[in-house]
C-alpha cells in the first residue's frame, strides 16, 4: 500500500468518526492536560513549603549555637569581672540552663527539593547541621545534669573548680570523676561551638539562592540569624 493509500484510508477512518466522540476525545485531552498543570503546580507548592520549613530549621539551629555560645561567653566574662585573680575551672562559671535542649532534627526525606536540585553539598551539609546540634544538645543536658548531682553530693561548702572552698573532707571518687567530666564536657563544647556557629550561618545564606534557583520562585525569603 502506498503512503498516499494509507493517508487517504486514515483521512476517511477520521471523518467516520462522530462529532461527539471528537468532543469526547478533545474532552478528555484537555482534561489530562489541566489534571498534569495542576497536580505539577501542587508539587511545586509542596516542595516549597518543605524547602522553607528545612531552611527555618537551619536558621533555628544556628541561632541556637549562637544562644549557647554566647551563654558560655557572657558567664565566662561575669566570673573574670567579678573576681579576676581568681583561677577558676570553665566550667564552674557556666551557670545551669533551664530545662532541656530539644534537638531540632532535619528528616533526609525533608532533603527531596535540594536532591532534585542536584545540590549533594548542601544535603550533606544539612544532615551533619543536625548531628550537630544533637551532639551540642545532649553535651549541654549532660553537662546540667552532672553539675546537679555533683552539688547534691557535696553538703558543705561551695563547688569552684577541682577543689571545694571551706571544705575539709576530700571529695569523694564518684565526685572526682563528675568533675573530670563537666571540665571535658565545658571545654569541647567551647572549642567546638565557635566553628559550628561559623559553619551553619555559611550554611545559612547558601540556602535560599540554591532554592530560588531550583524553584524559579523569586519570593523564597532569606532568614535572618539572631546577629541579623
Amino acid at each position: 500500500m502506498t503512503f498516499a493509500a494509507v493517508t487517504n484510508f486514515l483521512l476517511t477512518a477520521l471523518k467516520a468518526i462522530p462529532l461527539e466522540v471528537w468532543g469526547v476525545l478533545i474532552g478528555g485531552m484537555i482534561t489530562m492536560a489541566t489534571t498534569g498543570y495542576f497536580a505539577g503546580r501542587e508539587h511545586r507548592k509542596k516542595r516549597k513549603s518543605e524547602a522553607i520549613a528545612v531552611a527555618l530549621k537551619a536558621t533555628l539551629i544556628n541561632n541556637s549555637f549562637s544562644y549557647l555560645l554566647k551563654h558560655i561567653k557572657s558567664a565566662d566574662n561575669k566570673a573574670k569581672g567579678t573576681n579576676p585573680s581568681a583561677k577558676l575551672d570553665l566550667w564552674t562559671r557556666v551557670p545551669l540552663i533551664s530545662g532541656k535542649l530539644e534537638q531540632i532534627v532535619i528528616e533526609p526525606d525533608e532533603l527531596l527539593v535540594f536532591i532534585e536540585a542536584r545540590e549533594y553539598e548542601l544535603v550533606q551539609e544539612l544532615l551533619t547541621l543536625t548531628m550537630r546540634h544533637k551532639s551540642i544538645c545532649d553535651a549541654f543536658n549532660d553537662f546540667n545534669d552532672r553539675k546537679i548531682e555533683l552539688r547534691t553530693r557535696v553538703t558543705e561548702g561551695t563547688v569552684t573548680g577541682p577543689e571545694i572552698m571551706s571544705h575539709t573532707t576530700p571529695l569523694d571518687v564518684t565526685s572526682q570523676i563528675i568533675i573530670m567530666e563537666l571540665d571535658t564536657l565545658t571545654n569541647s563544647i567551647f572549642e567546638l561551638l565557635p566553628t559550628y556557629r561559623k559553619e551553619s550561618r555559611d550554611l545559612c545564606t547558601k540556602l535560599t539562592p540554591a532554592l530560588r534557583k531550583h524553584l524559579r520562585d523569586k519570593s523564597i525569603p532569606y532568614l535572618k540569624d539572631a546577629n541579623g
